[in-house]
């Protein structure tokens, strides 16, 4: 690196002059555009501060001069640079160095970004349905909260959990692990031994019980704690229980299905996952048609797609969908339903969200799943009695 100033930058190059961000000290450079350039040395030379602190830094800042001010909250900003001065930089966006940690939400267009920018297309510039009031961005995110379709919460798919799934052989009995489902070594041995506090005969055919307890043991979302006395048969049990002896812990039952669904949405372990998976069937949902979206972002389009639509195209069909846009005739040639939002319409809506507080959610619907224990699938919800001692009763 040069320090050497020269009155005037070189056609076709960056001018970089007085960088001082971390172990710079007033570097100054001149660096070809329209090339791959490599900036090589030993670690801590300032490599990575010249190109991303400095370089990247000001070109993300300028580049969000063309960018709405509500959008900049929604992307990682790196700063601004301390720099004398920096000439000849377009604005620019640039690769990380460190890799992405996607999640099963993430998509191409979440890890790169391009969805925040497809979303607040569709905030600002879609066409509503006459009387609805203007979405935030974070509306038609399916990663949120405001935007997540309620009954699949923003994932696209619904999961039916049922009784054959979970016990695939009814002539097994309980403590020869009737229930498939459940955990295996010392967690399965927990929740049998609950049940036999609990009075449930474990050692008859799974299809001999009463219809009332396998519902119960299957499908509630109860999680009654009970003493446990480990190693014990049933008589003995019953005799400990009677006599208030000391048990050997207090154990927390948990339904088959409740289960099953924790492991799958919250454990870390593939092989977790992969193991309840094949418990469940899955299906799109019925209310977002697998868009992942609640109703009301749905109903906003652009170009004649909503979100969910155009998210699901290829980059190249995106590309000619969106290239009439740049036409000054768009506007006037539109000829979808509702119509595209001016200066005025969109302030008045934004007045409209704040004087309805700082949600902006007013108009959502209030979505409920109605109990229905007969269905036994994962959104039917079958809460029976709380009695310690029979639930089913």
């Amino acid at each position: 690196m040069t320090s050497k100033r020269t009155p005037t930058p070189p056609s076709g190059m960056v001018r970089v002059r007085g960088a001082r961000e971390h172990n710079l000290k007033n570097v100054d450079v001149d660096i070809p555009r329209d090339a791959l350039v490599v900036f090589t040395g030993v670690s801590g030379s300032g490599k990575s501060s010249l190109a991303f602190s400095t370089l990247y830094a000001e070109a993300q800042r300028r580049y969000f001069e063309s960018v709405a001010p509500y959008a900049r909250r929604l992307i990682d900003q790196v700063g601004v640079p301390d720099v004398d001065s920096i000439e000849g930089l377009p604005p620019a966006v640039a690769l990380q160095q460190q890799r992405g940690t996607p999640s099963t939400r993430s998509s191409v267009g979440s890890v790169t970004t391009l969805s925040s920018l497809i979303r607040m297309l569709y905030s600002r510039a879609g066409s509503y349905p006459a009387g609805q009031t203007m979405l935030y961005a974070e509306d038609f995110s399916p990663n949120t909260p405001q935007g997540a379709c309620p009954e699949c919460h923003g994932l696209g798919r619904v999961y039916e959990v049922t009784e054959a799934l979970m016990v695939p052989d009814p002539g097994l009995t309980i403590r020869q692990r009737a229930i498939a489902s459940w955990p295996l070594a010392w967690q399965g041995q927990n929740l049998r031994d609950i049940l036999v506090t609990m009075g449930i005969d474990v050692d008859i055919p799974w299809r001999k019980l009463p219809k009332k307890q396998r519902d119960w043991i299957l499908f509630t979302e109860e999680t009654p704690t009970v003493p446990v006395y480990a190693g014990l048969t049933p008589d003995e049990t019953r005799v400990a229980l009677q006599r208030k002896m000391e048990p050997s812990y207090q154990g927390t039952f948990t339904g088959a299905r409740r289960y099953i669904l924790h492991t799958f949405s919250h454990s870390q372990s593939a092989l977790m996952k992969k193991r309840v998976s094949q418990f469940m069937l899955g299906s799109p949902c019925p209310l977002c048609d697998g868009k992942r979206l609640k109703r009301e972002a749905l109903s906003v389009t652009f170009a004649g797609y909503d979100i969910g639509e155009l998210s699901q195209m290829p980059l190249l069909q995106v590309a000619e969908v969106l290239k009439p846009v740049a036409a000054h005739s768009y506007l006037e040639q539109a000829d979808e339903p509702g119509e595209v939002l001016t200066h005025d319409q969109t302030r008045e809506a934004r007045e409209q969200r704040i004087a309805h507080g700082a949600s902006g959610h007013a108009n959502a619907p209030d979505v409920r799943h109605t109990p229905n224990p007969s269905s036994r699938t994962a959104s039917a919800t079958y809460a029976p009695s709380a009695r310690f001692g029979s639930p089913w009763e």
